[in-house]
């Protein structure tokens, strides 16, 4: 089951300082890297504030989502960054009657 999440990235300055001498296509890295996973990209956004960039993408795991940050992070390409796992309505109206279900199982304080 693939999983699909958005990707919100801040790149570090300097990175930033080269895209100015050297225009950077950051949508063609990602969907390679993510191709590289056995995941696709589905959409690339440039931001303005506090981040650079917004990808949408789909993966086989979220294991392949954490080794894409490792990259961004190791290359020294990412600043900071925020994953946001994406579902469908269905399965946030489906998660809504899980939880409703399974409220008696949760104490927001534990037992003494």
């Amino acid at each position: 089951m693939t999983v699909t999440v958005a990707l919100l990235i801040k790149y570090e300055n300097d990175k930033k300082r080269e895209m100015l001498d050297t225009p950077s296509d950051r949508a063609a890295v990602s969907r390679k890297a993510v191709a590289a996973m056995g995941g696709k990209l589905l959409h690339a956004y440039g931001t303005c504030g506090e981040y650079d960039m917004l990808f949408i993408y789909e993966m086989p795991d979220m294991a392949s989502v954490a080794a894409n940050m490792h990259l961004a992070e190791a290359t020294g390409m990412s600043k900071h960054h925020t994953i946001l796992p994406l579902f469908s309505n269905d399965d946030f109206l489906a998660s809504q009657a899980k939880a409703g279900a399974l409220r008696d199982s949760y104490a927001a304080v534990a037992p003494q």
